[in-house]
């Protein structure tokens, strides 16, 4: 299977167990590390998705997400270098002005992109708009 992006909003609720959505992205997450597929992230969606686990689960859950992501073989998180957070700014945020795309988003899209990932795990429908397909 080919390189995955993971989003915040697949990723968090694959984390905890009280989400409503945790079941499914749970399995759709470890369908993707079954299949070999390395799940491609941005240090702006780590830094979202540790916000998230600490303010739902506290510290040692936020410590214990941030080893698990910044260790495991099967993500890999793509530096956003200034570049390409301009390129971000530039080919997402203004061309797509009517949208309501964060900065988060438009460098998510921006990697994808660059490292031509077609397929993301999400719930943000921004993604579709961006033209990505999501598997979540």
């Amino acid at each position: 299977m080919s390189d995955v992006f993971l989003d915040t909003s697949a990723w968090l609720p694959a984390l905890d167990p009280r989400d409503s959505n945790h079941t499914a992205a749970q399995s759709r997450y470890m369908e993707a590390a079954r299949s070999r597929a390395v799940l491609v992230t941005t240090p702006f969606v780590v830094a979202e998705t540790h916000a998230m686990v600490l303010r739902r689960r506290g510290p040692s859950a936020g410590q214990e997400f941030l080893r698990a992501a910044l260790a495991g073989s099967h993500v890999r998180v793509v530096h956003a270098t200034p570049e390409l957070i301009a390129s971000a700014v530039t080919d997402w945020i203004m061309h797509f002005a009517d949208q309501r795309f964060s900065l988060c988003d438009a460098v998510s899209f921006e990697v994808m992109r660059h490292e031509r990932i077609r397929r993301v795990l999400t719930r943000d429908r921004h993604f579709a708009t961006a033209g990505f397909e999501i598997l979540s």
